[in-house]
């Protein structure tokens, strides 16, 4: 993808993920292609979202470009 802020994806992998607004949403579980899968913290389930819903990456924390509310159409 060339407006991904990642260039190896599999950095990501067991790191935490946090909406725009802040809100922790779980961890990065695995990556593929063109998405990237979260286990949700809290109730089991999990997110499937698109590589481009990643914001940026600062070594220890995956960014989102969407709140919470937003990324509820990701849910697994």
């Amino acid at each position: 993808m060339s407006d991904s802020p990642l260039i190896d994806w599999s950095t990501i992998i067991h790191k935490d993920v946090r909406s725009n607004d802040g809100t922790d949403i779980g961890i990065v579980d695995a990556v593929d292609d063109d998405y990237i899968i979260i286990g949700i913290t809290g109730p089991r389930g999990e997110y499937k979202f698109p590589k481009s819903e990643v914001n940026s990456f600062n070594g220890l924390k995956v960014s989102l470009k969407s709140s919470l509310l937003e990324l509820e159409k990701y849910k697994v």
